[in-house]
C-alpha cells in the first residue's frame, strides 16, 4: 500500500529567487485524453453524526509559539521529495529546478508519510530554509531534523504512525502507538518545532480492535493551532491494499477540547481541502462513489460515480487551491493477473467530471518502463496537478505535472513526494 510504512527520507546552490527560475519539462508525453461525462448523481441529504466514535481522555494542549504572520491562503512555491536512492531530500521550485539538497541520515527508500516540512521557505534579504522532520528506525524509532548538511535527532518516537505539518508553519502533529493489554494505545501530539523535543501528547486513546489515530490536517488561526482533524486506521495489517482503510472523521477543537464527529465508522475520509472547508469520502473500504461535502453546510453532497470497472474503489482525493477542482485515483484489477490499472480523475465541485488520465499516459514523461503506482499528490496552483509515478518495485519514482483537463503532462523531478513548500 502507498503508506504502510517503510521509511524515507550538501547544500546545492540555493535558488530562492524563484520567479527567476526557468522551466524544465521533458519531451511531450502521449497526451492524456480528457473525458467529459455527465454531472453528478443527486443523492439524499446526509447529516454527519454528532456521536463520537472514540472517547479519548483529553489533556491540556501544549502551548504553540509561531512567529509566522496570519493572512489569506497562499499558493505553494515549491515541493519536497526524497531522493530515489535514499539518504537525502531535495527542495524544488514549481518548475522542477533544485533549490537545495538536504542530507537525511538513516533515511531509507520508501513512501513519505513519515516526514514533513516544518516552516516557510523565504527569500532575500532574510533567506530561510525550512527544516525537514523525518522518522527513522534507529534506537527503537526517532524523529530527526535536517537543514542542509546538518542532521540532529529531536526525540525518541517509538512506533510513529505518520507526521503532518501545517502549510508553511513550524507546527506538526503525529501519533505514537503502543500495544497494551487493553488494546492499541494512540498518543497524539500537536506541537511547534521549538517545543517538539519535550512535547507531551494532547490526548491518549486505547482501541481494543487495534485501530490507531491518524492526523489528517491541522487547523491554524493567527499562527496558533486551534484544531486537529483525524481519522482511525487499522494498525499492523498487510495484504494487497490500494487505499488506506480509514474509518471516521473527527475534529478536535482545541479552544474547548470538544470532539465533533463528521463521518462515522462506515465512511472513510479520503481528502480534505487546504482551507478545510471541504472533505471527500467513500464508504469504508474504498467502495461506492466518491462524495464531497462542505463541512459548514452538510445539506448538499456531490457524488461522483465510480468509473466502470473500478473494482478496487477510489481514494487519494486532492482539492485545488480555491476549491474549484478535486482530483482522485480509482483502481481496478481488470486483467485478472494482479496488474493494477489506475486512473486519475478530475472533477469540479459542482459535480462535473472534467477529465481522466490513465496510468499508461504518464509513462512517457516519467522515464519509467512500467507504472506500478500512480497517485495525485498536490495541486501546484489552481489548475496544475502534481502526480507521483513509481515503478513496480518502488525503487524509482518521478514527480509529474498535468493540467486540470488532462493535458500538458510534464516531468518535474525524480523522487517520492513529501510535501509542498510555502512562503
Amino acid at each position: 500500500m502507498d503508506h504502510f510504512r517503510p521509511i524515507y527520507i550538501f547544500m546545492l546552490v540555493i535558488v530562492l529567487a524563484i520567479s527567476a527560475c526557468t522551466s524544465k519539462t521533458a519531451a511531450p508525453p502521449p497526451a492524456a485524453s480528457p473525458t467529459s461525462l455527465p454531472t453528478s448523481t443527486s443523492v439524499p441529504t446526509e447529516t454527519p453524526t454528532s456521536e463520537p466514535t472514540l472517547q479519548p481522555t483529553i489533556f491540556p494542549s501544549p502551548e504553540v509559539t509561531s512567529t509566522q504572520s496570519s493572512g489569506s491562503l497562499q499558493l505553494p512555491i515549491g515541493f519536497a521529495v526524497f531522493a530515489p536512492s535514499g539518504g537525502s531530500a531535495f527542495y524544488y521550485d514549481l518548475h522542477g529546478q533544485p533549490l537545495i539538497e538536504l542530507q537525511a541520515a538513516h533515511q531509507g527508500i520508501g513512501p513519505n508519510d513519515q516526514a514533513a516540512v516544518a516552516g516557510p521557505l523565504t527569500g532575500s534579504p532574510t533567506s530561510s530554509i525550512p527544516p525537514l522532520i523525518y522518522y527513522v528506525f534507529e534506537n527503537g524509532g526517532e524523529l530527526w531534523q535536517t537543514a542542509g548538511e546538518s542532521n540532529a535527532v529531536i526525540r525518541a518516537a517509538p512506533n510513529l504512525l505518520n507526521i503532518i505539518s501545517a502549510a508553511g508553519k513550524p507546527i506538526l502533529s503525529f501519533s505514537l502507538l503502543e500495544y497494551t493489554d487493553a488494546g492499541l494505545l494512540s498518543r497524539v501530539f500537536l506541537s511547534d518545532l521549538q517545543t517538539l523535543p519535550t512535547a507531551e501528547a494532547i490526548f491518549n486513546t486505547t482501541n481494543s480492535q487495534n485501530f490507531a489515530i491518524e492526523s489528517i490536517a491541522i487547523a491554524v488561526k493567527d499562527d496558533q493551532p486551534v484544531g486537529l482533524w483525524y481519522t482511525t486506521v487499522p494498525y499492523g495489517i498487510g495484504g494487497n491494499i490500494v487505499f488506506e482503510p480509514r474509518q471516521s472523521l473527527t475534529f478536535l477543537d482545541l479552544t474547548n477540547f470538544q470532539m465533533n464527529t463528521y463521518l462515522d465508522t462506515t465512511k472513510a475520509p479520503v481528502g480534505i481541502s487546504i482551507d478545510q472547508s471541504w472533505f471527500a469520502y467513500t464508504q469504508a473500504g474504498g467502495s461506492g462513489p466518491l462524495r464531497i461535502i462542505n463541512n459548514f453546510d452538510p445539506s448538499t453532497i456531490v457524488s461522483f460515480s465510480l468509473k466502470e470497472g473500478s473494482n478496487r474503489g477510489a481514494g487519494n482525493a486532492i482539492f485545488s487551491p480555491g476549491n474549484q477542482y478535486v482530483a482522485w485515483k480509482e483502481a481496478s484489477d481488470a486483467d485478472g493477473n494482479g496488474t493494477l490499472l489506475q486512473t486519475i480523475r478530475i472533477g469540479s465541485l459542482d459535480g462535473t467530471l472534467v477529465s481522466e488520465i490513465q496510468d499508461t499516459a504518464l509513462l512517457g514523461a516519467s522515464g519509467l518502463e512500467e507504472a506500478g503506482w500512480v497517485v495525485p499528490v498536490a495541486w501546484l496552483d489552481a489548475q496544475t496537478l502534481a502526480l507521483e509515478v513509481r515503478n513496480p518495485t518502488g525503487e524509482n519514482s518521478s514527480i509529474l505535472s498535468a493540467k486540470y483537463d488532462g493535458t500538458g503532462v510534464a516531468y518535474l523531478a525524480p523522487g517520492s513526494f513529501i510535501g509542498l513548500l510555502y512562503p
